[in-house]
């Protein structure tokens, strides 16, 4: 057995001293030093301008004499699989008499690359050093990214666009919309002549649209928007029913006529105090909330009215009963002479809403009829004259039950209309910058904030441009997002109503 041990250990030994040197002799003659090269680079300034080419150096070493070395350079692919980094492009100043002679000392092997035309991106591919004996390759890797000049102005004019977008809606978006809907109601206003006949709308819209100025002037857009609605809804209220108010406005001319002629001298108190009814209900038109309520009013005053010429009726009917008294009772005659003067003055002194003073005068005269009837049968009657009898009775008649062929007839029916909106009458200027903001507010906020985001940022990716405006939009995106992040900022502060931050 022992001897056995000795003969396997004589041939391992005798077997490793003649495959030792085919070992040796089969590993590789060079070796570099970085063993793979990555770059990270800009792209040229404008192009073809301000291109500097980038070196990068590469320590070569051999471990004995080689002969016939080669260095050759392949074209770099990008990652998307679309460009590539030309070979020549990459420039390698091999001297191959050093290595050659220098076994086992490194050899400084400047590499070139030309970034001109190249565009951004991400590209690999091997630089290989060949020799008869053996093969080594160097891995590369080159980014490209577009020069810093573009994004910044991008990520500029972003933070610039949300700047200007910020301040016109903060400053500039509520007084562009008073003035839009000042203008759109002026012109309307202006052009509809019932309207204009309308006075006490008119000169309210007219009263709203003046204070609209004026709080513009003062730079109170709120003050001016809240009078601006107030004049909307003015309008709106008026023009969608206008033929109403135009029948209850002619209806209330028709009554203040008909007071005139009852009244030419305006010495008549029940009379003036329905002008003044009238006077309000035509001042506090513009204030009501619709037709019906004007309706409401002009009926009470023509009932009014109706009252008081019944009344004068009556009381002519009654004068004219005096005068039937007889020459021969002198005092008789002048007592119902003066009772007619009392209840003239009662009637006209009346409050025209005092039902219950009306209804008190109205059993008067009717008392004051009977009892003057009865005193003129009762003298009649000593003198001999019954005829007169039936002329009595129908005076007396048509004094209880007075009627009058002029009556004012009732308020005419209310409806409305449709609303009819012109909206060709705008403020051009103001109308450009609001469509003009609401564009870009939806441009912005769909295809920047949503798609983009705030996370491709120019220093942390060392291939922008690689995508092309994509990466742009990023820029432009977070320049926006940064002013609308420190305007929210501002104002959820300014809710807390923290000390220094409160406006």
């Amino acid at each position: 057995m022992n001897s056995y041990k000795k003969f396997a250990i004589v041939i391992f030994v005798s077997a490793s001293s003649i495959l030792l040197p085919s070992i040796v002799k089969a590993e590789p003659k060079i070796t570099s030093t970085p063993p793979n090269i990555s770059i990270a680079e800009q792209k040229c300034w404008l192009g073809e301008f301000f291109c500097p080419k980038v070196r990068r150096n590469l320590f070569l070493r051999s471990n004995q004499v080689v002969k016939d070395v080669k260095i050759l350079s392949l074209d770099l692919n990008r990652a998307d699989g679309t460009e590539v980094f030309p070979a020549n492009a990459i420039k390698v100043n091999l001297e191959t008499s050093k290595i050659n002679s220098l076994p086992n000392q490194p050899l400084l092997t400047p590499i070139e690359f030309d970034l001109k035309g190249v565009k951004s991106g991400e590209y690999n591919g091997n630089l290989l050093v060949i020799t008869p004996e053996s093969e080594l390759v160097i891995p590369i890797s080159i980014k490209v990214k577009d020069y810093w000049f573009l994004p910044l102005l991008v990520l500029l004019l972003g933070v610039g666009l949300g700047i200007v977008i910020s301040t016109y809606r903060n400053e500039w978006m509520a007084r562009d919309e008073v003035v839009i809907q000042a203008a759109r109601l002026r012109s309307r206003i202006r052009a509809d002549e019932e309207f204009k006949q309308d006075i006490s709308f008119y000169k309210k819209a007219e009263a709203y649209l003046a204070s609209i100025e004026v709080a513009l002037e003062n730079k109170r857009s709120s003050a001016a928007q809240e009078t601006a609605n107030k004049a909307q809804d003015l309008w709106d209220k008026w023009h969608q029913s206008k033929q109403s108010w135009l029948s209850l406005l002619e209806y209330e001319a028709k009554l203040r006529k008909r007071v005139e002629e009852q009244n030419p001298g305006n010495q008549i108190p029940y009379l003036e105090q329905v002008m003044w009814q009238l006077d309000s209900i035509n001042k506090d038109r513009p204030s009501q909330d619709s037709p019906s309520q004007v309706n409401k009013a002009l009926q009470e005053v023509q009932i009014q009215i109706n009252n008081y010429i019944l009344a004068e009726t009556q009381l002519d009917e009654f004068r004219e009963l005096t005068n039937q008294v007889p020459y021969s009772a002198p005092e008789k005659e002048r007592f119902w002479k003066n009772e007619a003067l009392r209840l003239e003055r009662l009637l006209h002194n009346l409050s025209p809403t005092d039902l219950e003073s009306y209804r008190k005068w109205q059993d008067d005269i009717k008392r004051e009829t009977e009892e003057l009837v009865g005193d003129i049968e009762k003298l009649n009657n000593n003198l001999s004259k019954p005829e007169t009898k039936g002329f009595l009775g129908e005076k007396s008649r048509e004094i209880q039950n007075p009627t009058h062929a002029n009556l004012l007839e009732p308020v005419p029916d209310i409806f409305s209309d449709q609303i009819d909106v012109d909206t060709n009458q705008v403020e051009k200027l103001s109308r450009h910058r609001l469509l003009v903001f609401n564009s870009f507010s939806y441009i912005i906020a769909i295809f920047l904030l949503g798609n983009a985001g705030f996370t491709q940022l120019y220093l942390a990716n060392n291939t922008f441009g690689t995508r092309g405006v994509i990466d742009y939009f990023s820029l432009l995106a977070w320049g926006f997002g940064a002013e609308a992040t420190r305007e929210t900022v501002t104002r959820v502060l300014q809710e807390w109503k923290l000390p220094g931050l409160s406006k």
